[in-house]
């Protein structure tokens, strides 16, 4: 019966033709939803214009306490995977504020320094995350000090355009797994009594210290404004 059906020259060419569509026919349905998505979106690899936003979420940790002149406080702030989901981090932030509205006068105002300890931190010990210290008075409504980590590398938040892929914008804007740990830092405070009176009216000081962490997701979408030559 095979050789019936291949007993000439047009059995044979519809025969061949039957076996590669049979062989064409699902690789083409495998292919089209791969094609439909680069023609759309300029394919992850593709090059294409689009703009580039962040969606952001923010966990603050908060706590007070009062020293006194050579006192020192441990203050504490663990990032966990669980605390991300599928966002990156973007920065961390320690700010330590004080306002020294007893001292005597001129000369006398409270003072604080800080410094960090990373070494439980993911990204520390590969040198991308680094320890900091800082000083600041207390003179003021605005006294104290402030240290930022930006786990992202030069991460804002804002928003831009960019003729790019969306692979090498996910690449570029992640945080490698870093931040992950505990975020510790010492405080230590400076206080600056008048003679005679001095202790009595000025001999502590109150501190207000907040970690803020800001994580995101990026938003790619594609521009509507066609690139300039």
């Amino acid at each position: 019966m095979v050789l019936d059906m291949l007993d000439s020259p047009r059995k044979i060419g519809m025969a061949a033709g039957t076996v590669a569509f049979m062989f064409l026919f699902p690789l083409y349905f495998a292919w089209m939803p791969l094609a439909d998505e680069g023609l759309v979106n300029g394919g992850s690899s593709g090059q294409g214009e689009w703009i580039v936003s962040f969606s952001e979420s923010e966990s603050v940790l908060e706590e007070s306490t009062v020293l006194e002149d050579g006192d020192t406080h441990m203050t504490e702030f663990t990032v966990g995977i669980e605390d991300l989901g599928d966002m990156e981090i973007g920065f961390i932030e320690l700010i330590v504020q004080c306002n020294d509205n007893d001292d005597p006068g001129p000369g006398f105002s409270d003072s604080v320094d800080g410094v960090s300890d990373l070494m439980d931190v993911e990204g520390h010990a590969s040198g991308d995350i680094q320890d900091q210290s800082a000083d600041g008075t207390c003179m003021g409504g605005n006294g104290g000090f402030t240290m930022r980590w930006d786990v992202t590398t030069n991460y804002t938040g804002e928003s831009f355009s960019i003729t790019s892929s969306q692979k090498t914008i996910s690449e570029t804007w992640n945080d490698n797994g870093f931040g992950i740990g505990t975020w510790s830092a010492t405080i230590s405070a400076e206080i600056n009594s008048a003679p005679i009176v001095g202790g009595i009216v000025d001999s502590d000081e109150d501190f207000d210290i907040t970690w803020r962490m800001v994580a995101y997701e990026v938003v790619i979408e594609e521009s509507m404004v066609e690139p300039t030559e």
